[in-house]
């Protein structure tokens, strides 16, 4: 059963304006301006597959305006057995949630908050 554990990024997402997705030479960056105005820019190491919906869908453990880390994720589990990663590789699946405005998905070995 998947479980969306929330995960400590160093920023918020809650009540962040509506991201931009910028997919650049296979890496993925994401840029939004959050709730105090700060620019927020979120690099993803090694993406292997992104989605971004507007339809809200939360499993167990998941907060609408918080960044999360899928444990137990059917579509990192797709990726492997399709061959496009291995079970060895330390790939994650990532959720950040923006309120209303949607849901942005990842899956990378890692991400890094760019300064």
């Amino acid at each position: 059963m998947e479980v969306a554990k929330v995960i400590d990024t160093g920023f918020s997402t809650a009540d962040a304006e509506y991201p931009e997705i910028l997919q650049l030479d296979g890496d993925v960056t994401l840029r939004f301006i959050d709730w105090q105005a700060s620019r927020i820019e979120v690099f993803f190491a090694d993406p292997i597959a992104m989605r971004w919906q507007m339809a809200e869908t939360l499993i167990e453990g998941e907060h609408f305006d918080r960044c999360h880390q899928i444990e137990n994720s059917q579509w990192l589990q797709q990726h492997i057995e399709q061959g496009v990663i291995s079970e060895t590789e330390s790939y994650r699946h990532y959720k950040f949630n923006f309120n209303d405005a949607g849901q942005f998905e990842v899956i990378a070995l890692n991400y890094r908050l760019k300064t």
